[in-house]
């Protein structure tokens, strides 16, 4: 397996059960400014906190107000058209309102008008085009129902085998197979024949189905694409609930020389991978450290591999035959504890990194950070793994 290293895709935790109140902390609102780097008030700026459905734009006097937010790890990000994203990580503490952050914007070096010219017309920016949207989106059958509705704000370059895209706008990344529509601020974005390297925040926005029967298909996909997804291992994990729902670990260590050794002895469990945080420096309880030494591998029993992994350009092993369980491993990415918020959240997006099937699924499998699967859900829906195909478009709400 090909590592990645993405903010989106890697984060990953693994918890001690831990007591947690019956009710979780109310939230509080999370309130600022964004002004021009000159000072220049900036009305009607799009705020938010990256990976959820949760943000706000500027009013007249370039002020915000996000309100209701969990306590939590968030990416606070402010995106406006003509201007450089801003992006600052944030922790929101229970019963005290986050901010006043100041936020200032700094114009955009980048131009739109090459990436029209090529996208009208020039066929290698369509192949490079192509290879970003595979990337960024994923190979899934979730991603084929998946497309950027304005591609031609990309620009692409490809040096000493390396492509490089940035983006003179946010990508409207529209998800027919999830029901999703996200509006993603591309930050940086790298990708050779062994190493893909990407950066960037989404804000999620529901599309209103068509029909109940688009909303039940959305409902079991969302269901289907959460189960097994790192959220999920995250989530199942702050429960002490794991193993019980499906997922199994290995560990090979590092050696002091840097290379991995087979791991021998008894099976890890999750008490030999975590410990709690201070909830006095976090601010709220449920908080974790992951630590563990060499690679961690992390199986999920109850979902076989999707055939499209095995076709999928990352894929490097010599089969044909899909597996009846999803295999995926992590690391810590500078081998020192990574600490995560009750969300699944970490404070470092970038603590944690991982290939395997967890790599496979990106973009086009995602879904909220406040997504909530449903308590009782038809299990041969579960099983099938395989959403049905939508019969008509969403529209936006």
């Amino acid at each position: 397996m090909r590592p990645v290293v993405s903010r989106v895709a890697f984060l990953a935790a693994l918890l001690l059960p831990l007591a947690v109140a019956a009710q979780a902390p109310p939230g509080v609102d999370v309130v600022g400014t964004v002004r021009a780097a000159d000072g220049e008030t900036l009305p009607g700026v799009n705020v938010y906190l990256s990976g959820t459905t949760r943000g706000a734009a500027t009013d007249a006097q370039g002020r915000f107000r996000i309100e209701n937010v969990p306590p939590g790890a968030y990416r606070l990000v402010a995106s406006f058209i003509g201007y450089t994203a801003a992006v600052q990580d944030i922790r929101v503490r229970a019963g005290q309102e986050a901010g006043p952050f100041a936020i200032r914007l700094e114009a955009s070096a980048v131009e739109g008008g090459e990436a029209v010219v090529q996208a009208e017309g020039d066929a290698r920016w369509r192949r490079r085009y192509e290879r970003f949207k595979k990337i960024l989106l994923g190979e899934s059958e979730n991603a084929a129902q998946t497309d950027i509705e304005n591609p031609w704000v990309l620009t692409f370059r490809d040096r000493f085998g390396e492509l490089r895209a940035t983006a003179s706008a946010p990508l409207v990344i529209v998800n027919r197979a999830l029901g999703y529509r996200l509006v993603y601020d591309l930050h940086a974005f790298g990708a050779t024949d062994t190493r893909i390297q990407y950066d960037g925040d989404e804000r999620f926005e529901l599309l209103e189905p068509a029909d109940a029967s688009e909303a039940a298909r959305w409902e079991t996909a969302r269901a289907i694409a959460y189960r097994g997804s790192l959220r999920h291992l995250l989530q199942a994990m702050r429960r002490g609930a794991a193993t019980t729902e499906g997922f199994s670990f290995t560990l090979r260590r590092m050696s002091t020389t840097g290379e991995l050794l087979d791991y021998v002895g008894r099976p890890i469990s999750e008490a030999d991978l975590t410990t709690p945080a201070d909830s006095v420096e976090t601010g709220a309880p449920g908080w974790y450290h992951l630590q563990f030494d060499g690679m961690l591998g992390v199986g999920y029993e109850t979902e076989p591999e999707a055939p499209a992994y095995l076709s999928s350009e990352w894929f490097r092993e010599s089969r044909a035959t899909p597996y009846d369980r999803q295999q995926s491993y992590l690391q810590l990415t500078n081998g020192d504890p990574a600490l995560v918020d009750p969300k699944g959240t970490p404070a470092d997006p970038f603590a944690i990194s991982a290939s395997g099937y967890l790599a496979f699924e990106r973009l086009g499998d995602l879904v909220p950070e406040e997504y909530v699967p449903p308590t009782v859900t038809t299990q041969s829906q579960i099983q099938a793994r395989r959403p049905p195909r939508a019969s008509g478009a969403g529209r936006d709400r």
